[in-house]
């Protein structure tokens, strides 16, 4: 059974992950555990999530991957920069590509959390890279968290939901990544 693992956000628990194991049920959906509250660089939470895979999967064994919000763009970083072959193809949801306000209302001694601030060095890098057909975005100009085309990257649609918490439960969205996935 191909393996997905799922990257919740920022905050996040494995409980995030529940719907997208019900959804994705012909999968062996994996939740990838990490400090969500993004204290260290998202780098080195990429590279945790490098040692997370390697340690679930086979030598060649390549996983699909599964980011929401901040979990999108550590999900996109490792595929981008970390372990490029190790990954199928990425579905992301809602993650702050072009970046958020949110680090505002928190200390900055969250590295990885001010790593998500609009114009960061971190987000110009990992926007210098593309991955085409490998993945798809999910987004919405509604969402309050990461507004307007923030959470827009490659292979696009677009949602109307409005709350940010509760997309990563959205069954449509969930289906139309186990399609993508099939392909």
């Amino acid at each position: 059974m191909k393996k997905v693992i799922f990257v919740y956000g920022f905050t996040g628990t494995n409980k995030d992950s529940e719907t997208a194991k019900k959804v994705l049920n012909n999968y062996d959906v994996i939740c990838f555990e990490y400090d969500s509250g993004l204290k260290k660089p998202l780098e080195k939470i990429a590279d945790e999530l490098d040692d997370f895979i390697i340690s679930k999967t086979n030598t060649n064994e390549k996983v699909n991957l599964i980011g929401v919000s901040a979990g999108g763009v550590i999900a996109s970083y490792y595929t981008r920069f970390v372990s490029p072959n190790k990954v199928d193809k990425l579905a992301t949801i809602c993650s702050p590509f072009k970046g958020t306000y949110v680090p505002i209302f928190y200390s900055k001694k969250r590295k990885g959390l001010n790593e998500l601030f609009y114009g960061s060095e971190f987000l110009k890098k990992l926007n210098s890279r593309k991955l085409n057909n490998k993945a798809i975005s999910f987004y919405s100009y509604f969402d309050l968290l990461v507004p307007g085309n923030s959470g827009k990257a490659e292979n696009p649609h677009y949602t109307w939901d409005f709350f940010h918490f509760t997309i990563q439960k959205n069954k449509r969205i969930l289906k139309k990544i186990k399609e993508f996935f099939e392909r």
